[in-house]
């Protein structure tokens, strides 16, 4: 894999965990390829177990 696609993804899960740790929703997900709404959407879902164990 490229070193710019992975950034890319990369990005998409960091922007996807700010957005779950924020508290917004996963349907604001702002990505329309599969890859990277897949990568914001693992982002999301990680920073939504990391709030379950903080509260």
């Amino acid at each position: 894999m490229k070193r710019q696609k992975r950034d890319r993804l990369e990005r998409a899960h960091q922007r996807g965990y700010q957005a779950g740790i924020t508290g917004r929703p996963k349907e604001m997900c702002p990505y329309q390829t599969i890859n990277q709404r897949s990568y914001w959407l693992g982002g999301w879902r990680e920073a939504m177990e990391d709030r379950a164990v903080v509260a």
